[in-house]
């Protein structure tokens, strides 16, 4: 299934993973993957949560 998505994608989903681990948590849910975007850094979504002023400590804070 992975081999269809851009190598991007999949590093966007292994943070997420790595994200949910750190949380303690048993999934992966929505916002693993908005953590896992924006702790990717360079995509586009990444950019435009950063140019709103969106953190990675911010949202982590929120999920927790």
């Amino acid at each position: 299934m992975f081999d269809r998505f851009t190598d991007r994608a999949r590093r966007v989903i292994v943070l997420a993973q790595d994200e949910a681990r750190m949380l303690n948590h048993n999934y992966i849910g929505t916002e693993h993957l908005l953590l896992g975007l924006i702790h990717e850094g360079e995509g586009v979504a990444a950019k435009a949560l950063e140019s709103m002023g969106i953190s990675l400590e911010a949202v982590r804070e929120q999920v927790e």
